[in-house]
C-alpha cells in the first residue's frame, strides 16, 4: 500500500465535516476576538485558523486545510471556502451548496417576464457538421436567450445580430427548463430523481442515467433555476453511478469544481461549479477516449473539448430583447 492509498483509507473513516459542525467553534472564536484588536486588523482581509474535529479538518491527498475567516472593514468576520479548498467528491460539493442556497429566496419570473441567459459558446472545428442548413458557425460565439416565465416561448439572439427569432416552446419542447416547469419539480432530492427520470425517459432513447444527466445538464445551462434547485440538481447528479470531481476551468478561465461523469463513447460530461458561490459556472464535453468516438465527431483526439459552454449572465426581464 503506498502513501496516497493510506491517506484515502484514513479519509473513508471521518465523517465530512457539516455546516453544523463549525457552529459553535465559530461562535467561541469571535467571542475571544476583541473589538479594539479586529479593528487595527481590518486591512488584513485572511485569518486562517486550523481548527481540529469540529472545524472541519479536511483531507484531501494528503494536505490537510482549515477553515478560511475573512474580515470586512466593519470588523464582521466571515467563513468562507476559497477556490483551493479540496473538495473531496461530489456529494460533499453538493452538501456545501445546499447548506448554502437554504436561505435564499426562490425568484422566479411572473408568467409574462423573462429568463435572461447569456452563454459563451465554444465548439470544437474538429468535429464533422453533417446537420442540412447547419452552416458553419464560428468556433466561439456568444448567444443571449430569453424564456418567458409561462415557458410557451423562446428568444434567440446570436453574437453580431440585432434581430431576435422567436420560437414557440423552444427548440425541443420535451425537454423542457422553462420557468413553469422548474417551478413544479421537487426539491428532495429522491423526488427529483424519480421525476427527472419520468421526464427524461419521455424526452430522449438515451440510457436511465444518461438522460437523467443530459436533462441536469440542460436544465442548469439554459434554465437559470434558483438556488435550492439548483443545489439539488447537485445533489442527484452527485448520486449517479461513476460520478467524480476535478479543479478545472471554464471557458471564461473561471477557476471551478467540475463534477464529471463519463459514458461508453468515451465522452466525458462536465458541469463546473464555482466553490465559492455554488452558482454555475458552464460546462464541457470532452472526449477522453476509451472506445472510438461516435458521429457525428469524426476522428477527434483524445484530450480534445467538443464544447464548452460558460454562463455569463443570468436575470429577469420584462420583455424579450430586454438585459439585466
Amino acid at each position: 500500500m503506498n502513501d496516497l492509498d493510506m491517506v484515502r483509507d484514513l479519509r473513508s473513516q471521518v465523517r465530512q465535516s457539516e455546516a453544523s459542525d463549525l457552529h459553535d467553534a465559530r461562535r467561541r472564536l469571535l467571542a475571544a476576538m476583541a473589538p479594539e484588536r479586529r479593528a487595527r486588523r481590518t486591512r488584513r482581509t485572511v485569518l486562517r485558523v486550523a481548527v481540529v474535529s469540529l472545524c472541519g479538518v479536511t483531507i484531501t491527498t494528503g494536505v490537510t486545510v482549515g477553515q478560511t475567516f475573512r474580515t470586512d472593514g466593519d470588523g464582521q468576520v466571515t467563513a468562507t471556502a476559497p477556490a483551493w479548498l479540496g473538495v473531496a467528491n461530489a456529494e460533499t460539493l453538493a452538501r456545501r451548496a445546499t447548506a448554502a442556497a437554504a436561505d435564499q429566496p426562490d425568484v422566479y419570473p411572473r408568467v409574462d417576464q423573462w429568463v435572461y441567459v447569456k452563454r459563451d459558446i465554444y465548439r470544437s472545428p474538429k468535429v464533422t457538421r453533417r446537420s442540412a442548413g447547419e452552416g458553419q458557425a464560428p468556433s466561439r460565439h456568444t448567444e443571449e436567450m430569453w424564456i418567458r416565465g409561462d415557458g410557451k416561448e423562446r428568444a434567440l439572439r446570436e453574437q453580431g445580430s440585432t434581430s431576435i427569432k422567436r420560437r414557440q416552446g423552444g427548440e425541443n419542447p420535451r425537454i423542457r427548463f422553462d420557468p413553469a416547469y422548474l417551478r413544479s419539480l421537487p426539491l428532495e432530492p429522491a423526488a427529483l430523481l424519480e421525476r427527472l427520470k419520468k421526464d427524461s425517459a419521455a424526452a430522449t432513447s438515451l440510457p436511465a442515467e444518461r438522460a437523467v444527466s443530459h436533462q441536469i445538464l440542460v436544465i442548469l445551462q439554459e434554465g437559470a433555476p434558483a438556488a435550492r434547485l439548483r443545489a439539488a440538481l447537485y445533489t442527484v447528479l452527485s448520486q449517479l453511478d461513476d460520478v467524480g470531481v476535478e479543479r478545472v476551468h471554464d471557458l471564461l478561465g473561471r477557476e471551478g469544481v467540475g463534477i464529471y461523469t463519463v459514458d461508453d463513447e468515451g465522452m466525458r460530461q462536465e458541469v463546473i461549479i464555482d466553490p465559492n458561490t455554488y452558482v454555475l459556472l458552464g460546462g464541457r464535453r470532452v472526449y477522453v477516449g476509451g472506445s472510438p468516438p461516435p458521429p457525428p465527431y469524426g476522428k477527434v483526439p483524445v484530450g480534445e473539448v467538443i464544447l464548452s459552454v460558460a454562463q455569463v449572465t443570468t436575470g429577469i426581464v420584462d420583455r424579450a430583447g430586454d438585459v439585466p
